[in-house]
């Protein structure tokens, strides 16, 4: 007798087709790096990776081959613990919403962030639901066939309707409906989930904790909260992880807390384990500055949250004075900050009631670029410029745009970028380690940018080993992809690379497994030209420190050191050999090449970046070199005029911010580019009259010079303003008009900045 099939009978055989098709594609999708042996399975530490909603958008110009790289398919589970998806934000009535549904106006003082859905459902404008979900089948109809499929999905939907409601997740939205597609590439959730990895849903980051303040300490607000929470461990996330920027008495981006802050943030933990229960994690990302942490009950606090992770970079950056590192382990000589380092956190944390083993330090996969007023150097003087940037707004920054570029970067490259950029062949940067700090940094003429590479990874990671901290944080999991190999599309979104590697990430579980084997990078291969000097670069790490670097560079010489300077004199491509040899006297070798030529190739400089006013001429200078002089200058102003000097002046007639590409072309028709930033601000006069030498000024009275405006702090005459430093007789109120000029508080910080 053949049995009935009834609409609730297919309802069975479609969910469980899918609960199959994902299990299989868990499978199929596993993705293992070709670069490192040891995983998290390996050792008992954390490894908890930030992973954002919002890099996908990268592309070609931010170094990955095309839109949809930076996803959660091309990154290995293997390494991680915990994944922190980022970031939900806080509105103004304490709900919870997607990232992509920031008030980009938020930096200012009087704007905030208004409640909207938990998640962006606009497929084509967002990349929540397909890095979460996966590969989605976007079902434009609804007939009988459709609606049986969405509804065994969890979509509510009618025939020949226009939109979709899914309880679960608590959405609803207009056609079409977000199918995930049957076979189709999963999502994070099942993804991590089938390696064993948590999913943490992250709440706030530097741009949207500006309500976490009132929220925390508003009942009513705070419950909403609450409720989002609950929503969010309905979808499939594992827990909560907190990252308020900052609790406590300090400034954060446009809001200032108060005391009151560390009891709130307190109960609000309280609250959210009593929610969620016992079984999911909660965790938060702490500030890396004592100062900032000596208000928190941390022994009630450990009864309720499982990791205390701390932000251990952004200990310099464009708010700097002097150049400085990102992630120094240690102090080092003419810090600008000499409390501000791993070790000093340290020492605080090992004096209070937090358990170490729930202790993670973070790792930053991508470096920080400032511009000095003269030659780069670490410890050297900053040149700060007005710029507006998302998310902060209206800053003074010395943070380089010129390189890392603000529509890409914010001046925080990641160090796939930077391994392409910036340590390729014919680069113009200079390699540095600063062995008392233990990170390296590069110098390009004014040009100063301090990263992570797998050496300082590696010192980091022991450090960890050595003082029983429970893990480690990193920010971002895409930091150090380098992706090769043949492509596979999983619809409009979604793409995976065959050939994914991870040296980063690998250097860290292959410390805390304990492989301490000695290896050894000649880097490379490397090219220069005849009779000009070219650096070359060794790497080590494993072993016993400290290492001996021998060289022999393939012309019947040879040197010794980790970054050497060595001159060719003939053309050609030789061999390079590099030897180190540790403290047991283990001695390991590598090789590279060195391709020699009799010409530089051609490079340009378009100089900047610039600022000025409007309708005011902006002296613009270009340099060029390489190829064959001379050479023909044309410039593209980004307002669509152009010009053809190597020096120029430029008057704009709008405020904006604007790209200026400099073009060279040298005799042989070889052609060079290059860019750089020019911000435009009103040139609006001061009210004030100009500063009169023979005048007497009193308490409060104004004046204008070398157009910034100047106030009186007491009785004066004579005294020139801006040469008696910032306790003089004057004060400086700023540029005559133009945009608000920050204060040292408004600290740009874009490598949290979502």
């Amino acid at each position: 007798m053949k049995k009935l099939i009834t609409k609730y009978d297919k309802n069975k055989l479609i969910l469980a087709l899918n609960f199959l098709a994902i299990i299989l594609c868990s499978t199929a999708y596993s993705h293992v790096d070709t670069g490192g042996s040891a995983t998290t399975r390996d050792h008992s530490k954390q490894i908890v990776g930030y992973i954002t909603n919002w890099d996908a958008w990268k592309s070609n110009n931010a170094g990955v081959p095309a839109q949809g790289a930076l996803t959660h398919l091309n990154i290995d589970y293997n390494k991680y613990t915990i994944l922190n998806y980022s970031f939900f934000g806080v509105a103004s009535d304490g709900s919870l919403h997607s990232g992509d549904h920031r008030n980009k106006d938020i930096w200012q003082s009087d704007e905030s962030q208004q409640p909207s859905d938990l998640l962006y459902t606009d497929i084509y404008s967002s990349w929540d639901l397909h890095i979460l979900f996966g590969e989605i089948e976007p079902i434009h109809y609804i007939n009988d066939t459709t609606k049986l499929r969405c509804e065994a999905q969890g979509f509510n939907v009618e025939t020949g309707g226009s939109s979709w409601t899914h309880p679960t997740w608590g959405l609803s939205g207009s056609l079409p409906v977000p199918l995930h597609k049957e076979g189709g590439a999963p999502g994070l959730l099942e993804l991590a989930h089938d390696k064993g990895v948590k999913v943490m849903a992250s709440i706030g980051g530097w741009s949207m904790s500006k309500h976490f303040h009132e929220m925390a300490g508003d009942p009513a607000k705070r419950q909403r909260f609450i409720d989002d929470c609950k929503k969010l461990m309905k979808i499939g996330f594992d827990g909560i992880d907190l990252d308020w920027e900052y609790p406590g008495p300090f400034e954060g981006m446009n809001f200032t807390g108060t005391q009151a802050d560390y009891d709130n943030f307190l109960t609000l933990v309280k609250e959210i384990r009593s929610a969620i229960g016992q079984d999911k994690l909660i965790t938060a990302a702490f500030s890396a500055s004592p100062a900032k942490l000596q208000g928190f009950d941390w022994q009630e606090l450990n009864y309720h949250m499982d990791h205390f992770n701390f932000m251990t970079y952004d200990y310099n950056g464009g708010w700097s004075d002097i150049t400085g590192f990102n992630s120094n382990i240690y102090d080092y000589n003419g810090s600008e900050a000499p409390g501000f380092n791993w070790e000093t956190l340290y020492k605080f944390i090992a004096n209070q009631s937090i358990p170490l083993e729930k202790v993670n330090f973070g790792l930053p996969f991508y470096g920080r670029g400032m511009i000095c007023k003269n030659t780069a150097e670490l410890n050297g003087q900053t040149r700060k410029t007005s710029n507006l940037v998302q998310p902060d707004g209206p800053i003074i920054t010395s943070a380089d745009y010129t390189n890392w570029p603000k529509d890409v970067y914010d001046g925080t490259p990641n160090y796939f970028f930077i391994k392409q950029t910036a340590l390729g062949n014919n680069s113009p940067w200079n390699y540095h380690w600063n062995d008392e700090a233990k990170v390296p940094y590069l110098t390009n003429e004014n040009y100063f940018l301090t990263y992570d590479d797998v050496d300082s990874i590696g010192i980091k990671s022991q450090f960890i080993m050595d003082h029983d901290l429970g893990g480690a944080i990193v920010w971002t999991v895409y930091g150090d992809l380098e992706l090769s190999g043949t492509v596979t599309s999983f619809g409009a979104k979604l793409k995976q690379w065959s050939d994914v590697k991870s040296p980063l990430i690998n250097k860290a579980n292959e410390v805390f497994a304990g492989d301490n084997s000695l290896n050894v990078n000649a880097g490379g291969p490397y090219a220069g030209i005849i009779e000009t000097a070219l650096q070359i670069t060794a790497q080590a790490h494993g072993g016993v420190e400290p290492y001996t670097y021998s060289w022999d560079f393939g012309d019947n010489t040879s040197g010794s050191g980790k970054t050497v300077s060595h001159t060719y004199y003939l053309e050609g491509s030789y061999t390079v050999t590099l030897t180190v040899t540790d403290n047991t006297n283990n001695m390991v070798t590598d090789s590279t090449t060195v391709n020699i030529t009799g010409i530089a190739p051609l490079t340009c400089n378009a100089g900047g970046p610039y600022s000025g006013t409007i309708n005011t001429g902006i002296t613009i200078a270009g340099q060029a070199s390489g190829g064959t002089p001379p050479y023909n200058f044309a410039w593209d102003f980004g307002d669509g005029s152009d010009g053809l000097e190597d020096s120029t002046s430029h008057a704009y007639d709008l405020q904006n911010t604007y790209t200026l590409t400099l073009t060279v072309t040298d005799s042989a028709n070889t052609k060079s580019t290059d860019s750089t930033m020019v911000t435009v601000i009103p040139g609006v006069s001061c009210d004030a009259q100009a500063w009169d030498a023979a005048k007497v000024y009193l308490v409060e009275d104004e004046a204008s010079y070398n157009g910034h405006l100047y106030r009186a702090q007491w009785w004066t005459k004579g005294d020139e303003p801006g040469t008696t430093g910032p306790w003089g007789v004057w004060e400086d109120k700023g540029e005559c008009g133009g945009i608000p000029m920050c204060q040292d508080s408004c600290r740009l910080n874009p490598s949290r900045n979502i």
